[in-house]
């Protein structure tokens, strides 16, 4: 199944995906999102649905500024963003905890409780959205202040590589049919930019042999401006559910990032060249996440809890809050049942990495 995910993709970068993900079984967990959609493909689910972001594990939220400036904490990945049920979301954030908890060498408890606390959070948030019209859901912020500089760092960029010709050319050719997908007034703020340099910029796990490219332009002034022409696949929950309705998937990527989010990026858009779908955003915008090999153990259980929060916030813009409230309850059996999913399901991913590990 793995090896299904992997064709569109640059062979010459494979490599380096497969040994990515054979870093820890955590790593393996954040390329395996194919794997977790067809074990939950067979989940009873309570019919609501919502827009998903498709891979919520732990390390896809984080912060980043707003156009207005403002420091935020939010999902930051929708490459398999489709409409689908809600608890597919929850599930991937919940099992996520113990695998980067035993990353860190914490333990079983410290997993179970940041499992724990990212559905409890869920369920509370939910349950204030409930109360909520539908503007004040769609304008609301979950509150991170003093968490930004806590528990979240900078992203470290890997050393520039030039991309060869053809990857230019195209990277040069996004750009142009792109800009024609922003808003009027963010074109013309782009323009004000001219491109001055082009480098490859392999990302994360899942996506390591799409084509990424980045884009540095430049003011007259001299400010730096960095955009990331990313390219984009069928979301690997299209199988489970149902065919994206964009033709483009680029597309559906920008489309649930506005529907998930509580503020987007200005340059976000997209385009396709020759067979690949691209979408674009901004790479470097005071953007920070979660990094694993620092964390402490109670950051990582209030982390968690962070990230239910905005999950389900995200969720509540286009789902129905008062119907997933109601199901939850005031209770806390939800959140009990997912952390003891989480430890079983953990396990599992320990065995599939085993496995993969010795098929490298």
């Amino acid at each position: 199944m793995l090896h299904e995910t992997e064709t569109g993709r640059i062979p010459e970068l494979l490599p380096e995906r497969h040994r990515r993900m054979s870093a820890n079984p955590f790593a393996f967990y954040r390329g395996g999102a194919a794997l977790m959609a067809a074990d939950l493909a067979s989940w009873p689910v309570t019919g609501l649905r919502v827009q998903l972001g498709g891979d919520a594990h732990l390390l896809n939220f984080g912060g980043y500024a707003t156009p207005e400036r403002n420091l935020t904490f939010d999902i930051n990945d929708f490459d398999e963003t489709l409409p689908g049920p809600w608890e597919w979301d929850v599930a991937r954030l919940c099992a996520s905890a113990p695998l980067a908890a035993s990353a860190r060498s914490f333990g079983k408890r410290v997993g179970e409780d940041a499992a724990y606390q990212a559905v409890a959070s869920y369920r509370t948030h939910m349950r204030e959205l409930a109360a909520y019209s539908p503007l004040q859901i769609w304008y609301s912020r979950v509150d991170v202040r003093g968490m930004l500089a806590r528990e979240l760092t900078p992203p470290q960029y890997a050393t520039h590589v030039k991309p060869t010709q053809e990857h230019e050319d195209v990277a040069r050719n996004t750009i142009h049919k792109y800009r024609e997908t922003l808003l009027p007034h963010v074109r013309i703020l782009l323009d004000r930019y001219q491109p001055m340099d082009f480098f490859e910029h392999p990302v994360g796990v899942g996506s390591v042999g799409l084509l990424t490219v980045v884009a540095h332009f430049e003011a007259r002034e001299g400010e730096s401006l960095y955009l990331q022409i990313k390219q984009a696949q069928a979301s690997v929950l299209e199988r489970y559910l149902h065919p994206s309705l964009f033709a483009n998937h680029g597309q559906r990527a920008i489309a649930g990032q506005r529907l998930m989010q509580a503020a987007t990026d200005l340059f976000v858009g997209w385009t396709s060249e020759g067979e690949r779908d691209f979408y674009v955003r901004q790479l470097r915008d005071a953007k920070s996440g979660l990094d694993v090999e620092r964390i402490d153990a109670p950051q990582l259980v209030d982390f968690a809890g962070r990230c239910g929060a905005v999950l389900a916030r995200a969720h509540a813009r286009t789902g129905n809050p008062q119907a997933i409230a109601a199901y939850l309850g005031a209770g806390d059996v939800y959140e009990n049942a997912m952390a003891q999913f989480a430890s079983v399901y953990a396990k599992q991913v320990e065995r599939d990495y085993e496995a993969f590990c010795r098929g490298l």
